[in-house]
C-alpha cells in the first residue's frame, strides 16, 4: 500500500496508525512520522497557551511523586 502522493510503501506501523484513528488509507500525512521544528515549535506554543503557569507539568510532577516513580 502506497502513502497518497508519496514517494513508496506505508509499513506495518503507519496502516496500523490510519485504523486505529479510523483513517482512510489515501490519508496524504504520516501519522507515525516525527514532526519537524516548525512542528515542535507550534506545539510549544500551544502548550504554552493552554498551560501558561505550567500547570501540567506540576501535576505530573506530583502524580510522580504520589506514584513513587
Amino acid at each position: 500500500m502506497t502513502a497518497a502522493g508519496g514517494p513508496g510503501l506505508i509499513g506495518r506501523s503507519e496502516r496500523s496508525a490510519r485504523a486505529a484513528a479510523d483513517i482512510p488509507a489515501e490519508h496524504p500525512e504520516l501519522l507515525t512520522r516525527r514532526p519537524g521544528r516548525a512542528g515542535w515549535q507550534l506545539l510549544a506554543t500551544w502548550c504554552a497557551q493552554l498551560w501558561p503557569h505550567d500547570e501540567y507539568n506540576a501535576i505530573v510532577a506530583e502524580t510522580r511523586r504520589e506514584d513513587g516513580s
